[in-house]
């Protein structure tokens, strides 16, 4: 059985390559042996625009090998994940830092219960980014923070959100791992469509290019006007 759950509040936790939350227990449905959490998102990632206003490069990657990770508050184990850049899809004008070729992710992993068991963990709505897997990625570079009481955060590609990750195997937008399950074109495709008629709200960035190849994002991110980057967290430099 999947169980889903909700977060309690705002500090930056598990997978923080994605998202921020100390995350508590809500509801049950669905994939087996899988808890999917919902988060917060660090950056709007709904739209193109808001794609080209806060990323710094759009890529395609392909995850290689992964490993436990140690930056995860208790109960939660998160993953470092190698990704292999395979293609940059586009770059913000004037972007400070290059993509290098290969990136480090943080991801969800695991959350512990009382018998010392395990159990998976996954972000509603956006992948695991699982080793064997491809996915276009929208990054953003971040500096180290100091917040004083917490632990340091160091410096680190990150997500946009769970928006910003859309899988991408066999060369198709949306199909392949999401949640920790494998969609196939047709599924995906399904899956965008039900949120369109169950919602009522304007289609995601994922949503709209899902089914497709990367010319139809490229299209789109190149298309759209950045708008004003706002800060979502208070400047907190390391000396």
């Amino acid at each position: 059985m999947e169980t889903r759950t909700r977060r309690a509040g705002r500090r930056r936790a598990p997978g923080a390559a994605l998202w921020a939350a100390p995350l508590v227990a809500l509801t049950a449905s669905c994939a087996p042996g899988t808890q999917v959490m919902l988060a917060e998102d660090r950056y709007p990632h709904h739209s193109a625009a808001d794609w080209v206003t806060y990323a710094d490069h759009v890529v395609v990657v392909t995850a290689e090998r992964e490993r436990e990770g140690s930056h995860a508050p208790l109960p939660f184990i998160d993953r470092e994940v190698d990704l292999r850049v395979d293609r940059i899809l586009w770059s913000r004008p004037g972007a400070a830092r290059a993509v290098p070729a290969t990136v480090g992710w943080t991801a969800s992993g695991w959350v512990r219960d009382d018998s010392g068991g395990r159990t998976r963990t996954a972000v509603e709505g956006a992948p695991r980014v699982e080793a064997g897997h491809s996915y276009v990625l929208a990054l953003v570079w971040e500096e180290a923070r100091c917040d004083e009481g917490d632990p340091r955060v160091p410096a680190a590609w990150r997500g946009l959100g769970s928006g910003g990750a859309i899988p991408f195997d066999g060369a198709v937008l949306g199909a392949g791992e999401s949640e920790g399950r494998v969609r196939t074109a047709a599924e995906a495709r399904e899956d965008a469509d039900a949120r369109a008629s169950g919602t009522g709200l304007t289609p995601s960035l994922e949503d709209e290019v899902t089914g497709k190849g990367t010319e139809a994002l490229t299209a789109r991110l190149e298309a759209a006007v950045p708008g004003e980057r706002r800060q979502f967290a208070r400047p907190a430099p390391c000396p």
